[in-house]
């Protein structure tokens, strides 16, 4: 099953990482998180996601089964270490953009949302200017 890298068009912002049989797949992965028209794929070369470090332990720990009568009760899941993650060589030269890749958008000429006005900032403090008076 491939992976894909997703980005937005507008901004290059990456959306994530997504692996799927096939285009449909994909979209349908994809518009869980954001508007797909919006969005451009690629396919990922082998590679991964790796820990270089030293092993780091994981707890696994048997969670408790959810109890559809006490639905108010929240699961809590044990941290997992991502900030010690990084992408293979491949795969870090696609997501920073030193691979010579084709984006590929889920729809072809699809009109972009505009960027928003930018907010008018307040106006300072007035000035006082005295008036001359008519003789």
């Amino acid at each position: 099953m491939p992976a894909y890298l997703v980005r937005l068009i507008k901004n290059r912002d990456i959306v994530g990482i997504f692996t799927a049989d096939d285009e449909i797949d994909l979209e349908l992965a994809v518009d869980e998180c954001t508007d797909v028209p919006g969005c451009e794929y690629v396919e990922l070369p082998d590679g991964g996601i790796m820990w270089t470090s030293p092993a780091i332990a994981v707890p696994l720990e048997q969670l408790p089964q959810e109890n559809p009568d006490d639905e108010d009760e929240e699961i809590e899941f044990p941290d997992f270490p991502w900030p010690a993650a990084s992408f293979s060589e491949r795969w870090f030269d696609v997501v920073y953009g030193f691979a010579d890749v084709e984006w590929t958008p889920f729809v072809p000429d699809a009109p972009q949302e505009p960027e928003p006005e930018p907010e008018p900032k307040p106006m300072g403090p007035g000035q006082v200017v005295p008036r001359r008076r008519r003789r």
